[in-house]
């Protein structure tokens, strides 16, 4: 009897070598095991360290950022020029440039994989909030010959000068580029880490609330309740659902990454996209200031999107911006890479979505709706992050629906006809449904959002009751949320000063 047969023939399990001689085995227990941990699996016997070091499926994925040799002290980042300082117990020398002093750490635990035989078979590599990240560093590991990363995430790398990443990019992106190249397909750098204060990247409305439609997961819940999950790195993903910001650069000023990213489109995918299709859709009805700054800023170039709206659509007809991708029909290069990096490496599974399901759990279409937040100016509500399209609200054919309801009050014969009040608005869309919505009615003349409160920010009709109170005392409005020492009835100020004398005009 062999010995196999022996072992099975007692009950003993197999041993774990023969465990990890399957490769479907082998990829679900590496995905659980960090960097160090492998290391140490592998010092225990020779047949598990010639099987891992073997296999270039065990170190497809390296996470760095919670490496203790990567690590730059804090107090060295600040002192790089005082010239006494020691690093690894040498001086520092003089012709010492600021990138290569940073880098060292890092370059240090690269070579090291890279004596061990390992470094060629990685292929996505994250790099996460580490300051030995320099602009050195990226350029040898997207052009060197002994790496072979395909996903690399440095997202937040405080000594990463993003100005000479972008023309390192524009440069292997460029059409006289050698066939085959370049080797980098995905590139993290806007979304916050998961590792992050969520209080650092909190925006005014996440101390809103959500109300009972799209959005919601009951009648009343803070969002602040729910943005762990909407986070990068928490239970669900921003980029498809009603989460309101994604990304802060970009958001409220234009930046020089929306140049490479136009540069780049089809042969690096980011974990951000720009703002094309609502940008197309809200061209004619976008607000005068919107339209101002953007034809100012670089006009011709698509802003960033930095607003997740969610699957649903409009709230008003629920159509969704002409030319939205959608997952299986369009072009992978239309969709942001989520996080967490896939283990394989591979780009399609990067930017594949979660799964959308119905209430009876049948997988529906998943349709990726973004916008920068000039388009939705004044046509977003920043706590259940509703929105309107141009068709259901045009501030235009709003204002002269009014005035043809004055007109009819004040009894005169002649109205204008429908065609006549679309030929004079901007867009050509029909204005007779702006009565007539699913989820939320707007009045002719009325607004889509309005801002009684800073910190709530804009919001919508259903969303304002929850947080502003009428005082009785001196009929002015206030914010329960955000006014300290009031209570439902009595604003803060009548309620330790005695009130106000009048009311306020603003």
């Amino acid at each position: 009897m062999s010995t196999d047969d022996a072992l099975s023939w007692c009950g003993v399990p197999p041993p774990l070598v023969h465990l990890f001689t399957n490769s479907i085995i082998l990829d679900c227990l590496i995905s659980y095991l960090t960097l160090p941990s492998i290391f140490s699996l592998a010092r225990t016997c020779r047949s598990l360290r010639d099987l891992l070091f073997q296999n270039p499926r065990v170190f497809r994925y390296i996470d760095l950022s919670r490496c203790r040799g990567a690590y730059v002290p804090p107090n060295l980042l600040t002192r790089i020029d005082s010239g006494g300082h020691s690093w690894r117990a040498e001086r520092m020398d003089e012709n010492l440039t600021e990138d290569e002093f940073y880098a060292g750490p890092l370059r240090g635990v690269l070579g090291k994989l890279g004596r061990m035989g390992v470094l060629k078979s990685v292929q996505t590599l994250v790099l996460d909030e580490l300051a030995s990240v320099t602009h050195d560093l990226i350029n040898d590991i997207v052009l060197a010959p002994e790496y072979n990363v395909r996903l690399l995430s440095i997202r937040r790398c405080l000594n990463v000068n993003h100005s000479k990443v972008q023309q390192l990019l524009r440069h292997i992106c460029r059409p006289s580029r050698p066939e085959g190249t370049p080797r980098l397909q995905g590139l993290y750098v806007f979304t916050h880490p998961a590792s992050s204060s969520i209080l650092d990247h909190q925006t005014p409305s996440d101390y809103s609330y959500l109300v009972a439609g799209q959005g919601a997961s009951g009648p009343l819940e803070p969002i602040a309740a729910s943005i762990a999950k909407l986070r990068p790195g928490g239970g669900g993903d921003a980029w498809y659902s009603p989460s309101g910001q994604v990304i802060s650069l970009g958001h409220a000023h234009r930046t020089s990454w929306e140049e490479t990213l136009l540069a780049c489109k089809g042969v690096i995918s980011f974990d951000a996209v720009p703002c094309t299709h609502m940008h197309a859709d809200m061209a004619p009805v976008l607000h005068v200031a919107s339209r101002d700054y953007l034809t100012e800023n670089k006009a011709g170039i698509p802003p960033l999107a930095t607003i997740a709206l969610g699957p649903k659509g409009c709230a008003g007809c629920g159509r969704a911006p002409r030319g939205a991708p959608v997952w299986g029909e369009s072009d992978p290069s239309e969709f942001p890479l989520l996080w967490p990096p896939p283990v394989t490496g591979r780009l399609v599974d990067a930017v594949r979505p979660p799964l959308r399901r119905n209430e009876n759990n049948e997988i529906l279409p998943q349709r990726l709706i973004v916008s920068c937040t000039w388009c939705l100016t004044n046509r977003h509500c920043e706590s259940c992050h509703r929105w309107w399209c141009a068709d259901c609200y045009n501030p235009t054919i709003s204002k002269k629906l009014n005035d043809l309801e004055r007109l009819s009050q004040a009894g005169l014969s002649y109205l204008p006809s429908m065609e006549e009040l679309d030929n004079t608005a901007m867009s050509g869309g029909r204005g007779d449904h702006i009565k007539q919505q699913q989820q939320l009615r707007i009045l002719p003349g009325q607004a889509a959002v309005t801002r009684d409160c800073f910190e709530c920010g804009r919001v919508c009709g259903l969303c304002a009751p929850l947080s502003t109170r009428i005082c009785k005392r001196c009929k002015s409005s206030y914010c329960l949320l955000h006014n300290t020492g009031c209570d439902e009835e009595v604003c803060d100020w009548c309620m330790f000063r005695g009130g106000r004398r009048t009311r306020e005009l603003y």
